[in-house]
């Protein structure tokens, strides 16, 4: 239970800071959870990331309740799912009100211009930091920057679901 309102307090945060969605709430919830508030180690955000990935909805919100769960039980796995989506659905109802209101206007469209840099920003440090916990070694650095390859070469042509069972296919036989 002593760990319950530090847990919120991180997804709150992760749900402001998610603005993007995705691979952004990674670095946010990384921050938060296992250099901030020390509730999680970096192998054990590492695998939450991986399962969070692999089970159908966002990241944050599967997220959230995985550490949730781990961290405080089915109460911490509730309160962080919701504090989680919190932000974003409030955000929402604001701006959709604002919106209808508001003609387009240049400092509008500045400032979404800056946001989506901001964004950007983190999907890199996200993919920086996450790939030297998976790059262990030359064969996975290989792996991961064939299917890297094949992604933007083919850009649109192959699924990325092929690619990912593909990578895991090779890891298969070269391990």
């Amino acid at each position: 239970m002593e760990k319950l309102w530090p847990l919120v307090a991180s997804f709150v945060i992760v749900g402001i800071g998610a603005y993007g969605g995705g691979l952004v709430t990674v670095p946010l919830m990384q921050h938060e959870l296992v250099e901030g508030r020390h509730l999680l180690s970096m192998e054990e955000m590492s695998k939450i990331v991986a399962i969070a990935q692999m089970t159908p909805g966002p990241i944050a919100v599967n997220g959230a309740t995985f550490v949730g769960f781990r961290v405080a039980g089915i109460l911490g796995a509730l309160l962080a799912t919701l504090v989680v989506v919190l932000p974003g659905v409030s955000t929402l109802a604001i701006v959709s009100q604002l919106r209808r209101r508001m003609r387009p206007s240049y400092h509008l469209l500045r400032l979404r211009r800056g946001l989506r840099a901001g964004v950007l920003s983190l999907l890199l440090y996200a993919a920086w930091r996450y790939g030297w916990g998976v790059i262990n070694g030359p064969i996975e650095l290989a792996i991961a920057v064939g299917a890297f390859l094949i992604l933007t070469i083919f850009e649109g042509k192959v699924h990325p679901l092929a690619v990912i069972v593909g990578a895991g296919v090779v890891g298969v036989l070269v391990f």
